[in-house]
């Protein structure tokens, strides 16, 4: 009887073998799903914005966010193969946000400077804008010293256009932070500030709106690394290089594609 037994578990042990070996060697034959290097085991990325920056983050009328930001975003998420969510809240609380682990990433045309560097991780950039104030046509304002001299600027707060304003016109104007650009430019509408001062893409979209004839663009464009950074990044948590990675991939394949010129032609009518 122990012999019968020890037999029977002998041939049941090769059977195990030799069905593990060739499923081992079915499974083997299967395509590997190529990735762009970002773990599978997690499907799903937390972005946030501050979505009232038309046209790079705003919402329709349905309550959904759009923009450039965003289809910039979902051809990123599609890169990696990765399912992306995208939330909004104010503009100076994402990166406190971010760092107290809130979402995982944010797309906000926010400028990569060496200041939000300390406290952020950021991707290479994916698009690179200037500057410009913007005021009422009958003003005639200038934009130099003498011109702005007593002036109230209005710009959204704790963005690098805050900071440039008052680092260089500081000690001349009055400076009025907004918590978003449609409330300063409805002041600015109002007669409440005399200038604000934000992205040229924004303020070119405001002003192909009908109601806003009476104003346009003031002064040069300006470009400025040292407040403006190197251009527009995507900003993760210190230390998430596997996330960093694999968002710098994508970035590198969507400008060698071409896909990065065909999303800044549709929504500023031009190629960089």
């Amino acid at each position: 009887m122990k012999q019968v037994i020890t037999s029977i578990i002998y041939i049941s042990c090769v059977l195990c073998i030799s069905f593990f070996t060739i499923n081992t060697q079915c499974f083997a034959r299967f395509p590997q799903t190529e990735t762009i290097g970002f773990s599978q085991t997690k499907t799903i990325i937390k972005f946030a914005t501050e979505a009232t920056y038309p046209p790079f983050e705003y919402f329709t009328p349905e309550g959904k966010i759009q923009g450039f930001d965003i289809d910039v975003m979902n051809a990123v998420c599609k890169e990696i193969g990765a399912t992306c969510t995208i939330t909004h809240q104010p503009f100076d609380s994402l990166i406190p946000s971010l760092k107290l682990g809130k979402f995982d990433a944010i797309i906000a045309a926010m400028a990569i400077t060496d200041k939000r560097a300390k406290q952020v991780d950021f991707t290479n950039p994916y698009y690179i804008d200037t500057v410009h104030f913007v005021a009422a046509k009958k003003s005639k304002l200038v934009i130099s010293n003498d011109g702005l001299k007593g002036k109230a600027i209005g710009v959204q707060g704790g963005t690098t256009f805050q900071q440039y304003v008052k680092d260089i016109y500081g000690n001349i104007v009055k400076i009025k932070p907004y918590e978003s650009n449609e409330q300063g430019l409805l002041d600015l509408k109002n007669g409440r500030i005399d200038a604000y001062f934000c992205d040229t893409p924004f303020i070119t979209q405001w002003l192909k709106k009908g109601n806003n004839k009476d104003y346009t663009i003031v002064g040069k464009p300006i470009e400025s690394q040292k407040y403006f950074g190197s251009g527009n990044g995507i900003a993760v948590k210190k230390g998430n290089k596997e996330l960093l990675d694999a968002l710098n991939k994508a970035i590198v394949k969507l400008k060698a594609d071409g896909t990065l010129k065909k999303l800044e032609q549709k929504y500023f009518g031009t190629e960089k």
